[in-house]
């Protein structure tokens, strides 16, 4: 074995392997320009120097089988890998200097190890099966010689609690309301999603350009343009899978009697006041005038969520109060934005077309054979809602 390939497979105590998004070129336009797409990596990071370099030989496993597949699906084995890297470093019981050196019985320990910190049978089972192709890797390029078995790990049986994935109809307008009144950075963004179900990712990855009203003033909604993968924040790294964009397309955000109308201009207005606009500008900027991150929206996100229950908390209402305590019991973030979309829509649609382009789902590739249909959709979307305030009160 040459130099080169013992440094590879080597693994020294004051190193960490972490996970890491890279944009690289995957294709070019007819015109030659470059075409990126975000792929994650598996570096090794020096903890003396925090100097992180590419690890040639766990990135070649993760691009040699994930590499056409969707940032997310790719980030799930690299994590793997990265963990079960880390604990050989850290596992004093069966210390080892090289990859060279792998047995099964370090997989078992790492598994274990997992399963006493309570990590759920069916995570532990997903990291089982990606260090297993890791091992097949490992021996075609015959970096070692052994069949992996593993036996005697005892799975610690959890059934994770599932995430919410709508608020209950009579608060849909509450807490677009509560941001829009608290001057949320995030209240037009929230809209998108309450009634165009993007995703956060989507929403991040906005320029002012990407946005193109329906009606003078948006009354009818907007077309968004998320048709290509972009990354407005190539100066971090970013490995939570928040800030890219899953699935290429045009998509209609509703309108709403004259809320998306007041969310765009309030939105609009605001970002004129601090910083000079153009096309490439972020539509939802930071503080510095960068596109914001997933986890920047999150922040956002979670004040609004905290006044929203607050608000609840002190009603005078039981039925809010009662609200207040189940929906603290719940795990739900900025991902709700398209469960409730999903939910207002898929009553009203006529038929499985209303439902499945709004949502962005494959298959569509034009926006204007479904413009027609807006204004329908949004008279229907405002009698649905109209209904169920009007049984609240």
């Amino acid at each position: 074995m040459g130099r080169n390939q013992r440094k590879i497979v080597s693994i020294k105590p004051n190193v960490k392997f972490v996970v890491r998004a890279i944009m690289a070129q995957y294709a070019e336009t007819s015109t030659g320009e470059p075409i990126e797409k975000q792929y994650a990596c598996i570096k090794i990071k020096n903890e003396d120097t925090n100097v992180e370099v590419i690890h040639p030989l766990s990135t070649e496993f993760i691009l040699d089988n994930w590499k056409n597949a969707q940032y997310n699906t790719m980030k799930a084995p690299a994590n793997t890998i990265a963990m079960f890297l880390n604990f050989l470093i850290s596992d004093k019981s069966n210390k080892v200097k090289s990859l060279i050196e792998l047995k099964s019985d370090h997989v078992i320990n790492f598994l274990s190890e997992l399963s006493y910190k309570r990590t759920p049978k069916n995570t532990v089972k997903k990291h089982e099966k990606y260090i297993e192709k890791f091992f097949d890797f490992l021996n075609e390029k015959k970096i070692i010689d052994h069949t992996l078995k593993i036996k005697d790990v005892q799975y610690f049986y959890s059934k994770p609690k599932p995430r919410l994935h709508k608020l209950p109809d009579e608060y849909i307008l509450t807490f677009l309301e509560i941001a829009y009144q608290t001057d949320s950075k995030i209240a037009f963004a929230l809209y998108l999603q309450f009634f165009g179900g993007l995703r956060t990712g989507e929403i991040c990855n906005l320029r002012i350009k990407d946005l193109q009203l329906i009606g003078d003033k948006g009354e009818y909604g907007f077309i968004v343009d998320l048709s290509e993968d972009r990354n407005l924040r190539k100066d971090i790294t970013n490995t939570s899978g928040s800030s890219y964009i899953k699935s290429k397309r045009r998509q209609i955000v509703f309108g709403f009697k004259d809320w998306s109308t007041l969310f765009y201009e309030k939105h609009m207005n605001n970002l004129t006041d601090v910083m000079k606009l153009n096309g490439e500008t972020p539509l939802f900027p930071n503080q510095k005038g960068l596109a914001m991150t997933g986890n920047n929206y999150y922040y956002h996100f979670n004040k609004t969520k905290k006044i929203f229950l607050k608000y609840l908390r002190d009603s005078e209402n039981m039925a809010d109060r009662n609200n207040a305590l189940a929906l603290e019991a719940e795990r739900w973030a900025s991902h709700i934005g398209r469960g409730i979309f999903s939910n207002l829509l898929a009553e009203e649609a006529d038929n499985l077309y209303d439902v499945s382009f709004p949502r962005g789902d494959k298959g569509f590739d034009s926006v204007k054979p479904y413009l027609a249909s807006t204004k329908r959709i949004k008279e229907k979307l405002e009698k649905k809602i109209d209904e169920i305030y009007k049984k609240k009160e």
